[in-house]
């Protein structure tokens, strides 16, 4: 089973949003695993962006654009690392696949299926493609992106986006590294960057692509539509990802989100509560719900926490060790917390269920089954 998910941009710390995607594909890939698949995740950063070059020229320290990025990528290693979540995920940075990019491009030009103009390229998407959201022609027209007076068809999707357009003047010495001679200096579309990346890790064929609610339009889709025209360039059979996105975590009635410094970082909040907790709030409620942080059902996810942790600690003192139930009656339980999970991942069910089968003093072995597929990590 081959995974790809949208990850975050190197330019800020990783917040609360970011950690409740990781937190719930985590539970995802050990359900799987659990199932008997072999999955694999790619999760995809990105270190090449508009918003990077924006933070680089505001900041005003001097640091290179690698130095930033490679920063804020260590700050996210250590964050997934005390959130126990890290071993599940495989990350890959944009700027690894450059050449693919670039050489793509040019490949697609020469070709005549894109096209240049003012030193930005664009795919010709066929008109028949459709959404694989439900978004209707009407609809799509109605939400227009990259609009630019040299587009052929507001259908076509940005692979270049040429340096003037953006005024990167704090590139300084490093320029030289986005310029092949058939492109102008420039950085590759944010959703082409996707694309070439599940082509080079996957060859285009994997089974889930996952990531925030808010990436549907316009990211998935013209990712969707760039992969779907390239399978028709290049006479290959179509095969369709299945799509799974996270609700929208908001704080104080907002979206959080780096680029409104409306945040809590996952570093600030595990140095104060525990990522059992966290991974008990997020896991509580529906993955593909929006979810409003707020005191109230962190206080529930902390007392369900210690009563979790406390019954464990208190069957260990018992009995010295936890031994794996062959009881048929704990089969079957086992099975029907299964079945919650089978129900669109109801991870919510599922944890009111593992609390139901402590305060029914269940066997421990078989909640300790339970809270492991969860990702929840007792000792």
């Amino acid at each position: 089973m081959k995974i790809f998910i949208c990850g975050p941009t190197l330019y800020e710390k990783s917040h609360l949003g970011h950690a409740r995607i990781f937190i719930f594909f985590n539970f995802l890939i050990n359900y799987y695993k659990y199932l008997g698949q072999c999955p694999i995740a790619v999760v995809q950063l990105t270190d090449i962006d508009p918003k990077i070059f924006a933070k680089m020229r505001t900041d005003d320290n001097n640091v290179s654009l690698d130095n930033m990025t490679s920063h804020h990528l260590n700050q996210l290693t250590k964050d997934l690392q005390k959130l126990q979540v890290i071993e599940n995920f495989t990350f890959t940075r944009v700027s690894n696949f450059q050449v693919q990019m670039m050489n793509q491009i040019i490949n697609l030009l020469k070709l005549k299926k894109a096209y240049s103009y003012g030193g930005n390229v664009y795919l010709k998407i066929d008109s028949d493609i459709k959404s694989p959201f439900g978004f209707t022609t009407e609809e799509l027209d109605n939400m227009p992106i990259d609009i630019s007076s040299g587009k052929l068809d507001q259908k076509d999707i940005m692979l270049w986006n040429a340096e003037n357009f953006y005024e990167l003047a704090i590139m300084g010495d490093e320029r030289s590294e986005f310029y092949f001679k058939n492109l102008v200096s420039g950085i590759p579309g944010w959703h082409y960057q996707d694309f070439q990346i599940i082509k080079s890790v996957f060859n285009n064929y994997y089974d889930i692509h996952g990531g925030a609610e808010e990436l549907v339009y316009p990211h998935h889709e013209f990712i969707f539509k760039i992969s779907r025209q390239m399978q028709r360039i290049t006479q290959e059979n179509e095969k369709k990802p299945k799509w799974i996105h996270v609700g929208i975590l908001k704080i104080k009635s907002k979206k959080m989100s780096n680029s409104s410094g409306n945040t809590i970082t996952i570093s600030d909040f595990l140095n104060k509560y525990s990522p059992n907790s966290l991974k008990l709030l997020f896991l509580g409620e529906i993955y593909d719900n929006d979810f409003s942080f707020h005191e109230t059902k962190l206080k529930n996810a902390i007392l369900a926490d210690n009563e979790i942790s406390s019954y464990f600690i208190s069957e260990f003192v018992k009995n010295g060790k936890i031994t794996e139930s062959v009881n048929e009656s704990d089969r079957q339980k086992f099975s029907k917390f299964l079945r919650m999970l089978n129900n669109n991942y109801d991870t919510k069910s599922a944890i009111r269920y593992i609390i139901k089968c402590i305060r029914d003093l269940e066997n421990v072995s078989n909640i300790k089954k339970m809270t492991d597929l969860l990702g929840l990590q007792y000792h």
